[in-house]
């Protein structure tokens, strides 16, 4: 993954091993946290990957409206969603799509830059990615169709229901740092995209 500022000509930025006091009750138990210090805005990132899967947790900070630019270096299939607040993201054809905090989005991301609009204060936001080897499958098999493309697009969206909410909060609260745990984790990501894809053929 590739992040950047939109507004800040600078593409530089800082990344320290050592989150601020002041941000670490942000931190979760998977993974290890970064902080991305950008220009005008700063990012709390987890970064979690097992096989053929990843986990991003992205706490952002601003005290203005900024745009979050972000692109993969190869093709994924991506389920997003924003606890604490709407999740407003950009696509270069589909224009700006909304998703709420009882709502998750599905996407294709590639190396076609996607934005998410930061408004002032924290955003949080999980995002569960898959390379194409995890869809192999016939429940997922037809999200396979053009993923090669370098464009970047929302497949649609759905509810958050009881039972994604709670592999969510577990996925992100139980740690990964063992060969066993991660056996776990990325069994619980599979279950996550199982879910999401059973929901939509039946929407």
């Amino acid at each position: 993954m590739i992040l950047q500022i939109a507004e800040t000509q600078e593409i530089a930025y800082t990344i320290e091993k050592v989150v601020p006091f002041y941000y670490t009750g942000y931190v979760r138990p998977f993974t290890k946290p970064y902080f991305i210090q950008f220009k005008d805005a700063g990012v709390l990132f987890q970064d979690k990957q097992y096989e053929s899967v990843s986990l991003r947790w992205m706490v952002c900070f601003t005290e203005q409206r900024r745009t979050l630019l972000i692109n993969e270096e190869k093709p994924k299939l991506v389920i997003e969603t924003s606890p604490n607040k709407t999740l407003y993201t950009r696509f270069v054809e589909q224009g700006k799509v909304l998703l709420k905090p009882d709502e998750y989005g599905i996407v294709h991301g590639s190396t076609e830059y996607s934005s998410i609009i930061l408004t002032k204060g924290r955003q949080e936001v999980i995002r569960l990615e898959f390379t194409a080897d995890a869809l192999r499958q016939d429940i997922t098999q037809h999200y396979l169709d053009n993923f090669e493309q370098e464009k970047s697009w929302l497949y649609g969206s759905g509810k958050i229901g009881n039972i994604l909410q709670q592999q969510l909060q577990d996925i992100i609260h139980t740690p990964a740092n063992t060969p066993e745990e991660e056996a776990v984790f990325g069994a619980r990501c599979r279950e996550i995209l199982h879910q999401v894809a059973s929901e939509q053929i039946t929407a």
